[in-house]
């Protein structure tokens, strides 16, 4: 069985596009009630994004690429990476 990722239930975030409309990607996010206020632009807001579904790793390397407008196995590795770092920061759980 494979690990499912999600945003963890104490995270509050909002994408630029929410608040803007610009076309540069980007969001904002904050571990409750005490977290340092995070900002993921570009890739890294698009592994975000991808990430507030849910999924595996391949579901959400998927997503991001798609979005991005690349292949999945040429994100592969930075997924993972900033998937341990999230999870790190307590921004992530792991289902």
């Amino acid at each position: 069985m494979s690990t499912t990722y999600r945003i963890a239930d104490d995270v509050a975030w909002v994408s630029r596009e929410d608040l803007d409309h610009s076309s540069a990607p980007a969001a904002y996010a904050v571990l409750l009630p005490d977290g340092r206020p995070l900002t993921f632009e570009g890739s890294a807001c698009l592994v975000w994004l991808a990430l507030a579904d849910g999924g595996t790793l391949e579901e959400v390397t998927a997503t991001a690429a798609e979005m991005a407008d690349a292949a999945p196995a040429e994100i592969t590795d930075d997924v993972r990476v900033l998937i341990e770092r999230l999870l790190a920061a307590g921004l992530l759980r792991e289902q």
